[in-house]
């Protein structure tokens, strides 16, 4: 069930024994992807690193903690990323763009945090939406200034709201864009594509904290 304003998110539950341990985006993004595509068990996940550990408040105590009475289960949203034909998947947000400076950039979040950016300060990990924000696609795009500006506010997620700057709040976006991007997905380059389609899957998986 995705998250309920002012109520805890998750449930006391530790992590069973033999279940995989991750311990940054990229290796989340790993187990994510091969229990989707089925070489894999679906199975919980402990997260002791990353942007979805940073999200929690950074539990300290490790894998130990994991296997503790003070572990905690939650159900995430996966985000299923369709580009040019193939899919993919990503734990915390998709960002196409080929340069910060100018151009189009989108960021699609199913996490408040990519990094040390604060890109949708509204989003849950677990609320059941995309979190889309983008300059030059159907709206003015941010000049060099505003970008050097909304920068610098990325860290405290007060780039928003900012006219140039479209917010949506979604199950699935998808756009042709005019030129091939670049594709980012938890942090990490996977290539260019020219027609993106991305949609939220509530409650796909598992992750312990």
């Amino acid at each position: 069930m995705t998250v309920r304003r002012n109520q805890p998110w998750g449930t006391a539950a530790m992590l069973p024994d033999g279940a995989p341990v991750a311990d940054s985006n990229a290796e989340l993004r790993r187990l994510i992807t091969c229990q989707r595509s089925g070489d894999a068990p679906a199975s919980r996940i402990g997260v002791v690193g990353g942007d979805l550990w940073e999200v929690v408040g950074r539990p300290a105590g490790g894998a130990d903690r994991l296997r503790s009475e003070r572990a905690r289960t939650a159900s995430i949203d996966l985000i299923e990323v369709t580009a040019d034909g193939e899919t993919h998947w990503a734990c915390v947000g998709a960002v196409a763009r080929n340069s910060w400076w100018s151009g189009s950039v989108v960021a699609a979040m199913s996490a408040e945090s990519l990094g040390a950016w604060r890109l949708a300060p509204a989003a849950h990990p677990n609320d059941g939406r995309l979190h889309v924000l983008s300059t030059g696609l159907d709206q003015p795009a941010l000049s060099v200034t505003q970008r050097a500006l909304a920068r610098r506010r990325l860290r405290s997620g007060a780039h928003v709201p900012h006219p140039a700057i479209a917010v949506r709040r979604v199950e699935r976006w998808e756009h042709r864009f005019d030129r091939p991007l670049g594709l980012w997905l938890d942090g990490e380059r996977v290539g260019r594509c020219r027609e993106l389609i991305i949609a939220i899957q509530p409650d796909a998986a598992l992750i312990v904290f």
